[in-house]
């Protein structure tokens, strides 16, 4: 048996974290699009700075 168990590495792992404060309106407002598109917060604000970003370069 290999000596190396678990789950194989990512190929792009999220290797940094960012912490940022909240009210409890913003962090609902987050928890509720993702859940509308059925994606985990991080993919939901990641996908917000994408379009904000694909905006500013227009």
């Amino acid at each position: 048996m290999s000596p190396r168990t678990g789950r194989p590495p990512k190929e792009n792992a999220r290797k940094n974290d960012l912490n940022i404060r909240l009210t409890d309106e913003e962090k609902q407002e987050i928890q509720f699009v993702a859940d509308a598109l059925g994606m985990t917060r991080t993919d939901a604000i990641i996908k917000g700075i994408r379009l904000l970003k694909a905006e500013i370069e227009k």
